[in-house]
């Protein structure tokens, strides 16, 4: 896996999916800049799973802050990834005042998987409150095994934010695919700073009438990032999302996730990401 996707694995979308967008046929650089923007916490909870080839692999659930955005809501949601051979359940709980520890967010499942690394199915919860007084944090299920049923496992610390009256779109997703070999990166000059802009697919690996494309924006530097769609095998590209941007304040791996645009059967779709004055780059075509 790619050091910058998400960095999810590295450190251990509920509800419908968004609103499918018109195309917008404006150069990337025109687009109305939106979206928030998540703070990878260093809050998570997974378990070791069996994956292809006898690898190791791993369920896990980040938690993600929406305090990078404008206004610092004081809410978080989760990520969920899964890519082993079990099916993978995640959730989030919440403590009000130092009391018992409840399920906030409904429990989300991933199905298990042959493919590892590569195209893995994700889902992000929505937003929910962890302002002063409320502490959230992640779980997962591990799957039983004969020596023990499964049980949940969540995460040792939690987090809680500051003060805040602002309040994030609900962006939860349902389950998406990320194509891995769809990603591409863009380096801020400085060596160590970069973004990366990964394509996702809605519901199934394969494209069906109904699909829906989206992306995921991620990284340690400035950039921007959108989705192009074309109706005639990539002869021409139109921008299908507004743009989104990471605007990094601190040294830990940034996010934003596009809305889902309609991308079914004679559609192309891919993801561009753009750093500064610099040649935007895209994925390849799906």
């Amino acid at each position: 896996m790619d050091s910058l996707k998400r960095s999810v694995m590295a450190v251990a979308a509920i509800g419908a999916a968004g609103a499918i967008a018109a195309a917008i046929p404006v150069p990337a650089q025109a687009a109305t800049t939106s979206g928030v923007r998540y703070l990878q916490e260093y809050v998570s909870a997974s378990f070791i799973g069996p994956g292809p080839s006898g690898m190791l692999n791993q369920c896990s659930v980040v938690l993600l802050s929406a305090a990078a955005s404008d206004g610092s809501p004081a809410y978080v949601s989760g990520l969920l990834e899964n890519n082993t051979t079990d099916a993978c359940t995640g959730w989030l709980e919440d403590s009000v005042n130092g009391g018992a520890w409840t399920n906030v967010s409904p429990q989300v499942t991933l199905p298990a998987i042959n493919q590892g690394l590569v195209d893995y199915p994700w889902a992000k919860t929505g937003n929910y409150y962890a302002g002063p007084g409320t502490s959230v944090r992640a779980c997962v299920l591990t799957p039983a095994i004969p020596s023990s049923p499964a049980e949940p496992l969540c995460s040792s610390t939690s987090v809680t934010l500051g003060t805040s009256t602002a309040a994030p779109p609900d962006d939860g997703t349902s389950v998406f695919y990320d194509h891995n070999p769809q990603e591409v990166s863009a380096n801020s000059g400085s060596g160590d700073l970069m973004c990366s802009a990964s394509l996702n697919s809605s519901g199934t690996l394969g494209k069906t009438a109904t699909s829906q494309a989206s992306m995921t924006l991620s990284g340690t530097g400035n950039c921007t990032g959108w989705v192009e769609t074309s109706a005639d095998n990539g002869t021409t590209w139109e921008q299908a999302t507004p743009t989104s941007s990471l605007i990094l304040s601190n040294p830990r791996v940034e996010l934003a996730f596009s809305p889902a645009v309609a991308d079914g059967t004679g559609e192309l779709a891919r993801a561009c990401v753009q750093n500064g004055t610099q040649a935007k780059v895209c994925t390849a075509a799906w």
